[in-house]
């Protein structure tokens, strides 16, 4: 998959009157080998403390009852 087309300078100028603005969109790139090291020591790190300490202990004493409220 390419980049999409370009627009026109007549295109960007109406939806610029149109009340849209361009913005650029940055995401992690899931196959660069430093963002899946980063990722496989993380969840690694988070099965690590998971077997350490009870997570469901953890949840009710933080009061999940909260996360109900508005």
């Amino acid at each position: 998959m390419g980049r999409p087309r370009e627009i026109s300078p007549e295109e960007r100028a109406e939806l610029i009157r149109q009340g849209y603005r361009p913005i650029e969109i940055w995401v992690p790139d899931l196959t660069h080998e430093a963002f899946r090291r980063q990722a496989e020591e993380e969840m690694r790190r988070i099965a690590e403390a998971d077997a350490k300490e009870d997570i469901e202990d953890w949840i009710e004493a933080v009061g999940p009852a909260d996360w109900d409220k508005p």
